[in-house]
Parts: structure tokens; sequence; C-alpha cells
């Protein structure tokens, strides 16, 4: 025969009762130290100022302008996450792969940037800029330009053998042409080197192939991309070797865009 005794089951009640409630207070302790944790770190990196970037060294500025660098840089610092935290002036925090893209896609100059830390306050960056190649004269304006065909900036319009000028008065054409750019570069260094020094490049504006070269001793020089330049620079070479001593010598143009011919006036 078995006893039902009620007053052990009230006391398990009891017993279990109290044991919930220290389950529940550990867990609410628990969840209240991880709050004050993060709180407290949030402090630290977002409000104390401890992190905080307040020192920041920009080197290799020259094209660029340097007002207009460090406002582009002060955009990024005061952004905000969620709309609260300004997470960019934390040195931790700040993003330097996303502000290096952003930095390169507002300035074509610059060809390389890096940025470097040194917390808890100071921010390093350096910069490295294009190397102006020659002027481009599209129809809707000049640019400056490198050896890779970037370009950027707005550019006056001229003409000399120091830099490169390219005349290019093709219609709705706003992007350089690497072959031509190739080639502008190859005829340029090659024929310095022989002492003839080029003022401009024009392409024509119904452009099919040929471009013209003026050099400074007055005359044009007609070109061909339908088969190598280097090949038209050769015969070019033995030509005005051959044209020396002539001192009657004094064309107006030389085409070279009949391969292995070449006709002057």
């Amino acid at each position: 025969m078995r006893v039902y005794d009620g007053r052990n089951i009230k006391y398990q009640d009891k017993l279990a009762e109290k044991r919930r409630r220290v389950w529940i207070l550990k867990i609410l302790f628990f969840v209240g130290l991880v709050i004050a944790a993060v709180g407290f770190i949030l402090y630290l990196l977002f409000f104390s100022g401890f992190l905080e970037i307040k020192e920041l060294s920009v080197n290799g500025l020259d094209k660029v302008n340097s007002d207009r660098f460090h406002s582009e840089f002060n955009k990024r610092l005061n952004l905000k996450w969620l709309g609260l935290l300004e997470h960019q002036k934390n040195i931790l925090t700040f993003d330097s792969d996303t502000f290096k893209a952003e930095m390169l896609a507002a300035f074509p100059e610059i060809k390389e940037i890096s940025v470097s830390k040194e917390p808890p306050h100071a921010l390093n960056i350096n910069v490295v800029e294009r190397t102006t190649v020659g002027i481009w004269c599209f129809v809707s304006g000049c640019k400056y330009f490198d050896k890779e065909g970037i370009t950027w900036g707005e550019a006056a319009k001229s003409s000399g053998f120091l830099i490169l000028i390219v005349e290019d008065m093709r219609p709705d054409i706003s992007e350089i042409n690497g072959e031509l750019l190739d080639n502008a570069m190859l005829i340029s260094k090659q024929l310095k080197e022989d002492g003839i020094f080029i003022n401009r490049f024009v392409i024509q504006d119904k452009f099919i192939g040929d471009f013209s070269a003026f050099t400074s001793g007055g005359y044009e020089l007609l070109f061909s991309m339908d088969f190598e330049v280097s090949k038209q620079l050769e015969v070019l070479e033995i030509f005005l070797a051959d044209k020396k001593d002539d001192s009657s010598f004094d064309p107006q143009y030389i085409d070279l865009r009949i391969n292995g011919r070449i006709y002057y006036k």
C-alpha cells in the first residue's frame, strides 16, 4: 500500500520555483552584464574620443586640390551608422579600402593611394599622382592624360613639343583610344631621338585609321593604322637620311600611309 503525502509535493514545487527564480536572476544578471559591457565598449569606441581620428597627414598632393581632397575625406568621417554612430571617426573602424576606392573615383589624377593607421589618433595618407604625358583635346574640351590614357581635369588648348598635344576632332568621342595613344607616344619618342619634335597630333572628324603629326620643322607627317607605325617610322628615317644633304628639301607634307612607300610635296 502506498501513502500519498501532499506536503512533500508542495515542498518540491516550492524548491523548483526557487530554482527557476535563481536561474532567471542569473540570466538577467548575465544579460545585464553583456549590455553593460557592450555599452562600455561603444562609449569607449565612439563617444569617449579615446580612439577618435584627430591627426591627419596627407602626402603627395600636387595636381589634386588640397581643399577638395580634405572635403571628400571629411564626408567619410561624418558618415553615421544607423544615423547614430559616427563610426568612421574611430581609427579602428575607419574603412580604408572603401575610402581609397572613393578617392580614386573622385580624383582620376590619383594613381595610387595608401592609408596607414597609428593608434590612438593618427591617420597617414600617401598619394601617388599620375604623370602628365600630354593634353588630349576632344570636341567637348581638353583634358590632361597619362601614359595609360586616363584623363582628368580641364586643360587649355595649346601647342608645343614639351608634352603630347592631340586634337581629336571626332564627334561623340570622350575617351582616349589606346592604340592611337601608343602610336602617338611611339612617334613622338622615336622622332625626338632623331631631332624631330612633334608640335601636335591631329585626328580628323571622319577618322578611318589615318592621323597627322605636325613637326617643329613646319611639315606634316601622315600615318596610317592599317599597318605597323613602327615600319612607317623606319621608312621615314631612311627617307630623311637620304634627303639630309638636299638643301632644296622643304616639304609641306610627307605621306607614309602606303606600305613601304613615301609621297611628299
